[in-house]
């Protein structure tokens, strides 16, 4: 799929933008292409470039972070974030195994218990909205309040990326065709 608008680059945007790619060039040697389309609506992009990267500090094991990320974006059959969060998590030890696995957790022995609560945690609030309160309980006898939030706050961000992308078609960078 093409993307459905023009990915900005750095002379189309404004100073405040630019600034702002600026410091995400020297971060990660790039401007994701979800950038370049968010800056359509240049208000969005400093609050979200600030905000996105908190959600990867705090007391929630960044394993588990990802492992509820990339299942949300798997259900909402989001390649982009798939790929690129799939990457992530194997930046902070997520088994190439446990990523193929996804779909299985619930049988797959490359699961402990607690990364089977949070994939449901993950799955639930993507496919459902409500969360079994049965489940959150048994997961603040795992996560403390802070972990806790911190996983909602990443599966909503999943939810999120998942449908801005979709909907305007985002391709990957490294890809043919993905302006990278």
């Amino acid at each position: 799929m093409a993307a459905r608008l023009p990915y900005l680059d750095r002379a189309q945007v404004g100073p405040e933008i630019q600034s702002v790619w600026d410091a995400l060039q020297k971060a990660s040697g790039r401007v994701l292409n979800f950038h370049r389309l968010m800056a359509h609506h240049p208000r969005s992009v400093p609050p979200f470039v600030a905000w996105y990267p908190q959600l990867r500090e705090g007391s929630l094991d960044l394993k588990l972070r990802y492992l509820a990320y990339v299942r949300a974006s798997q259900l909402n059959r989001c390649r982009y974030c798939v790929t690129h969060n799939g990457a992530a998590a194997r930046r902070v030890g997520v088994s190439r195994e446990q990523l193929e696995a996804l779909a299985d957790f619930r049988t797959s022995p490359l699961f402990s218990e607690l990364e089977r609560l949070v994939l449901r945690y993950a799955e639930e609030m993507t496919t459902r909205v409500q969360v079994d309160p049965a489940l959150v309980e048994t997961l603040k006898a795992h996560l403390d309040p802070e972990a806790l939030v911190q996983l909602t706050l990443t599966v909503a961000a999943a939810n999120f990326t998942n449908r801005f992308n979709e909907a305007l078609g985002t391709e990957l960078e490294f890809e043919e065709g993905g302006h990278g």
